[in-house]
């Protein structure tokens, strides 16, 4: 594949948690199974839209923003910083009234069916398509996103810490902000689960520690995992199509027993320790999708839950980043 054009930054804005939301009373502290991820790499995807001659991109990224702003009233802890707690040693998710989520905006003159369907992807260009977090050092934020106007479409890219979310937690929550965004910026119906008390785990406050000393010894400085960096330069994307009727047959294989289910998704939480939430289905950011001449296709990602169109992956444990064409 032929290099794509440089990305541009444009602008860079915050979007603040609204002034109604609930947050958490006290800082959300990290169990053993996410204190596990704190030196894993960030959670990326990237969703490419096909949005020729329809809404124009600023009115895009508007929606965008006051959709996120709408979603972040039920899943605040987003917003909020990954911090050490010095006193105890542990490390949580603080949160703040003047939280916010940093929004980037750029552009390319890259075309969004070519950079969607090539076979073979080159992981640099891909990542310019993506925010950055800084995980070296806390505190730091958990999320970000970006908008990246694109040649007959645009790029969603979004950015979130491994340490506060998993795969299925993720995708809970672009769902959710796809929702609001349907819906102009209404807040989305499902609510997260932030409650501690539903792990019931004796002595898992210091089963933690004992996991952040091992893993992340030297904090409130985190150094990525040698063996990840390793290992991730072993590995190349491809990118494969999955047809509406492929997915949903691969969604029964794969989850027959919660495809249905309608329990309450668990943020924060990994799968050992979470309610089984529905797999998400993915929706474009504009409330009125352009007319489809052709069944769409839809992503299937080795690592997380699947959305819609085609997917190029990565090992598991390594940064995966989802590309989806509608």
């Amino acid at each position: 594949m032929s290099l794509m054009s440089a990305v541009n930054i444009v602008d860079v804005s915050y979007v603040a948690v609204p002034a109604t939301a609930a947050l958490p009373p006290e800082p959300i502290k990290l169990t053993a199974m996410e204190a596990l991820w704190l030196p894993f790499p960030v959670l990326q995807h990237v969703l490419f839209y096909e949005a020729a001659g329809l809404t124009p991109f600023d009115s895009v990224v508007d929606s965008l923003r006051s959709s996120l702003g709408a979603t972040l009233a039920t899943f605040a802890p987003l917003a909020g910083k990954l911090v050490h707690l010095e006193d105890t040693g542990d490390v949580a998710i603080a949160c703040s009234a003047s939280d916010a989520v940093r929004f980037v905006e750029a552009e390319c003159d890259a075309d969004v069916r070519r950079v969607a369907g090539d076979e073979a992807h080159d992981l640099r260009t891909f990542e310019q398509l993506v925010p950055e977090l800084d995980m070296s050092k806390l505190p730091t934020s958990v999320l970000a996103v970006q908008a990246t106007r694109l040649q007959g479409g645009l790029a969603v890219g979004v950015t979130l810490h491994h340490g506060v979310a998993d795969g299925k937690s993720f995708w809970t929550f672009v769902e959710a902000w796809a929702s609001a965004c349907r819906c102009r910026g209404e807040a989305p119906a499902a609510t997260p689960c932030f409650d501690r008390s539903v792990i019931k785990w004796p002595g898992g406050e210091e089963i933690a520690r004992s996991v952040l000393r091992k893993y992340a010894p030297n904090l409130p400085e985190v150094s990525e995992l040698d063996l990840l960096v390793e290992e991730r330069k072993r590995f190349t994307r491809r990118t494969f199509t999955v047809d509406a009727q492929q997915l949903e047959r691969l969604k029964q294989r794969a989850s027959p027993a919660t495809a249905k289910s309608t329990a309450k998704p668990c943020i924060g939480l990994h799968p050992a320790s979470s309610p089984s939430s529905r797999w998400p289905r993915h929706s474009s950011p504009d409330a009125r999708p352009p007319p489809r001449t052709r069944t769409p296709a839809a992503t299937c990602s080795f690592s997380s839950s699947p959305t819609s169109a085609s997917a190029s992956t990565t090992h598991p444990s390594t940064r995966d980043t989802t590309s989806a064409l509608v």
